[in-house]
């Protein structure tokens, strides 16, 4: 399989598991990405909880790592590489708004 192709398979894979995510466990407010699908081991999600007791509760619970076992079972299940299958991050909007004007780029940069 050539990149191109390739890169478009491992994009679908990630927005199929981020949807299902989200359907899931409806605390979570957005998810946002990073990388390049081309390149697994170099590429998160990150799911968002839209405030920061929001995020502090869920962290509290265990549903961040309810979440988090759910995200990497969905990726396995797609067949995405292996070593691409790491740990999701989690964040709110209420921080990245507060530090960053909502710009979630410099917010993980």
């Amino acid at each position: 399989m050539r990149n191109k192709e390739q890169e478009l398979a491992w994009q679908k894979v990630i927005e199929a598991c981020m949807e299902d995510v989200k359907k899931h466990f409806a605390d979570i407010e957005q998810c946002v990405e990073f990388g390049a699908y081309i390149q697994p081991e170099n590429y998160f999600v990150s799911y968002i909880f839209a405030t920061d007791a929001q995020l502090k509760a869920a962290q509290q619970s265990g549903l961040t790592e309810q979440i988090n076992s759910y995200h990497r079972e969905q990726l396995t299940k797609r067949h995405y590489p292996i070593q691409g299958i790491k740990d999701c991050c989690f964040a709110s909007q209420e921080e990245c708004d507060k530090k960053f004007d909502g710009n979630w780029y410099y917010y993980y940069k």
